[in-house]
């Protein structure tokens, strides 16, 4: 598990054991992701060929994909490709796989572009787009991409108790 912090900096966070419901997390010999990005909505995955490292940045409705490059003059992040959202949309959770991209909008929708080997997206639009239809007092804090393809979200909704009070209550759909 790969955690990106506020600071652009990334940590890793492997979990013992299948079962494991704590991580001891350690921050890795990387530079942090360029403070150009602030503390936007980010992912971070390791990939197998070519660069060990890449991130995925959100500033409003555009995302970069950067990858970890190392010269001569040491490591640093470069930007392999960049999709857009609809103008309107404001991103609040980017994930990723090595071959897959899942941006969360505010609004709820899910929107899943498909990777090249190089980190690239392999076309400029989203390949899928997924709107809940049920959810306009949810707060979307994330989705991902299950196995079966489909798309699993985090919300949150205010309930009130028998007393009155407010409580903000999570809530995992799919």
């Amino acid at each position: 598990l790969l955690v990106v912090t506020t600071s652009g900096k990334i940590a890793s966070c492997p979990l013992v054991g299948t079962g494991a419901q704590t991580a001891t997390c350690s921050q890795l010999s990387v530079p942090p992701l360029p403070s150009s990005f602030g503390a936007a909505p980010a992912t971070a995955i390791e990939v197998t060929t070519g660069v060990g490292l890449r991130a995925m940045v959100a500033t409003g409705s555009r995302v970069s994909l950067l990858e970890l490059h190392v010269d001569d003059e040491g490591s640093h992040w470069r930007e392999a490709g960049s999709v857009f959202l609809p103008e309107d949309a404001q991103v609040v959770a980017v994930a990723a796989t090595h071959d897959s991209l899942l941006v969360t909008a505010e609004d709820g929708s899910a929107h899943l572009w498909h990777l090249r080997a190089n980190g690239a997206a392999v076309s400029e639009g989203a390949s899928h787009v997924d709107v809940p239809t049920f959810g306009s007092r949810r707060k979307w804090q994330s989705a991902c991409l299950l196995p079966s393809g489909k798309i699993m979200r985090l919300a949150s909704t205010w309930q009130r108790s028998k007393s009155g009070a407010s409580t903000l209550r999570p809530e995992l759909l799919i």
